[in-house]
């Protein structure tokens, strides 16, 4: 690795010049679809009710259609890509870092402390709010991508392939195993761990505690299955993937190829099995292998969407605007923070057995419910957007990383007062 004084590798010359690239803040703003449908059977409704199977159950044409729709482009699809944005995310800001002049030092110094606060805040949503929080491990891996900060793309390369090619064997080692020797894992399509007990917020927030406790344990797992995800976004950003999709075309075209083959290979006969055209007892089976091969759809989504909206973002390095249907989810994806803890705070109050205690049971009311929620972010992201104010959760995350300038300095309030005092 390189020493202290060294830059980070100089990004690529784009001809998107300094417009802002559109599809970070949609993919982000979509992707928080995805992950509302994806937590409400499997997190937030109780997994010994009737509707705890792990799509809700599945009575109408209605259902069979969403069943399907769902284990395509929901579960573990929103997640891996907006872990892999959380990478880019920390690649965008390291070359703002560079263009400003920021010694390799003082850049990590940046970005550990704003990924620590970002620890700090999915701790707490973790330990109040949510126990599947992804925060906290967000945090974590913003730390360890900033200690890589002045590693070669190369090496990050040849670091997240090998550990994504190991994931890619085990997936699909499983998936023949499973196809042959038809092992019943039923029990795999039980909802979320549920909150059938928790019926006292004393209750929900010892719960949480113990699930933080796991998840400090469970990190070194995390690592392997995600932060590889991270460490493709992070180099995407850094040799300027996104801002010129002409000149990437063909690595975007293979992630989209890798990531269309898992989608129906695996998420097409896992929901035809659950609404019955394939025997049912395949259903568990795909569940384990999506957890695993389902990664890798995190950069595959980045890439089609890359790809499909490269004619908007054209537009938009020529002076445009996006069009309205596009600046609503750019705006929440601007928001992303604040819209995944909204998630939290909604479902508490309409599913908790303490609140509300709504349980839909079937496929079509629990996506309409996820769908509803996320539409009320949506709406609530465009109204900031139009009165030009950050989300709540990140105006003060940034205060917190960066001070009250809300943006990273050059020199920290120690050099700061070595410098006065040298004068």
């Amino acid at each position: 690795m390189a020493q202290d004084d060294t830059q980070p590798p100089r990004p690529r010359a784009t001809s998107a010049g300094t417009a802002r690239m559109v599809v970070p803040d949609v993919a982000r703003g979509l992707a928080l679809l995805g992950i509302a449908v994806a937590n409400l059977p499997t997190a937030w409704l109780t997994p010994s009710a009737p509707h705890s199977e792990f799509l809700g159950s599945v009575n109408t044409v209605w259902d069979q259609i969403l069943a399907v729709l769902t284990t395509l482009f929901a579960h573990n699809r929103g997640l891996p890509l907006f872990t892999t944005m959380l990478g880019f995310g920390v690649g965008l800001i390291a070359m703002s870092l560079w263009r400003k002049q920021f010694p390799a030092s003082r850049a990590r110094a940046v970005l550990l402390r704003r990924y620590f606060f970002l620890a700090v805040f999915g701790a707490v949503h973790l330990l109040l709010l949510f126990y599947g929080d992804i925060m906290f491990y967000y945090g974590l891996s913003g730390m360890l991508i900033a200690a890589l900060l002045t590693m070669r793309d190369k090496i990050l390369a040849i670091i997240s392939y090998s550990l994504l090619g190991i994931v890619l064997v085990a997936g699909l080692s499983y998936l023949i195993w499973a196809l042959i020797a038809m092992p019943d894992m039923a029990n795999t399509l039980g909802g979320g761990v549920g909150n059938t007990e928790l019926h006292s917020i004393g209750e929900f927030l010892a719960f949480n505690g113990l699930y933080f406790l796991m998840n400090l344990a469970g990190y070194p797992g995390y690592v392997i299955m995600y932060v590889p995800i991270m460490l493709i976004g992070f180099t995407w950003a850094r040799r300027g993937l996104l801002a010129d999709v002409r000149a990437h075309r063909k690595e975007l075209w293979a992630w989209a190829i890798v990531g269309g083959l898992i989608i129906l290979g695996i998420g097409l006969p896992w929901g035809l099995s659950v609404i019955g055209v394939l025997p049912e007892a395949l259903a568990g089976n795909f569940v384990i292998a999506n957890s695993m091969l389902g990664t890798l759809t995190g950069p595959a989504l980045l890439a089609m969407f890359a790809l499909a909206l490269q004619p908007v973002q054209d537009r938009v390095n020529q002076g445009h605007t996006p069009p309205v249907w596009l600046q609503v989810p750019i705006a929440l994806g601007k928001r992303s923070m604040s819209g995944y803890v909204f998630q939290s705070i909604a479902f508490i109050i309409i599913c908790y057995p303490f609140a509300f205690a709504y349980a839909p049971d079937s496929v079509t009311a629990q996506t309409a419910l996820a769908f509803g929620v996320w539409a009320v972010s949506l709406l609530l992201a465009w109204v900031l957007e139009k009165a030009n104010k950050r989300g709540p959760f990140e105006a003060v995350h940034r205060r917190l990383s960066y001070g009250p300038t809300m943006q990273p300095e050059l020199y920290s309030a120690k050099q700061r007062r070595e410098l006065e005092a040298s004068e």
